[in-house]
């Protein structure tokens, strides 16, 4: 979900500021895409930085640009961290989906709090036992 509300919030966001623009120099706004309106805005950023609501502009992109990085990449115990219970019959350790904090542990694969570690080729099969792990506690 937070990935699809900040996609929305991305569009959001450049349609507003696209439409400012627009609005002041007369150019059509492009279509509703985040790379055409991103290319729009970037082709007048130069004008648009001169005006009084450029730093209300920064801050919007700068507040985009975090809750996207959020999205894909929570920090441990945010709200959006997804955790699950390890895979491993009777490990009491969780997975987290944080490529950061698998990061800090040194690994370049997945593991569990418990200690166990899969390496990346291993993460379709740890993917699927997760996914029957959700179906059988449904």
């Amino acid at each position: 979900m937070s990935a699809l509300d900040a996609r929305n919030n991305s569009l959001a966001v450049l349609e507003s500021w696209s439409c400012f623009v627009a609005e002041k120099l007369g150019p059509a706004v492009p279509g509703r895409s985040v790379p055409a309106l991103t290319g729009f805005l970037l082709h007048h950023l130069q004008w648009l930085t001169g005006r009084p609501p450029a730093a209300e502009f920064a801050d919007e992109i700068e507040g985009l640009h975090l809750e996207l990085l959020r999205a894909i990449d929570p920090e441990p115990g945010e709200h959006n961290a997804v955790l699950v219970a390890c895979v491993v019959v009777g490990c009491p350790g969780k997975i987290s989906t944080s490529p950061r904090q698998q990061e800090r542990a040194g690994k370049s694969g997945l593991g569990c709090s418990a200690g166990h570690a899969w390496e990346m080729r291993e993460l379709l099969a740890v993917g699927h036992l997760m996914n029957r792990q959700r179906k059988d506690a449904a």
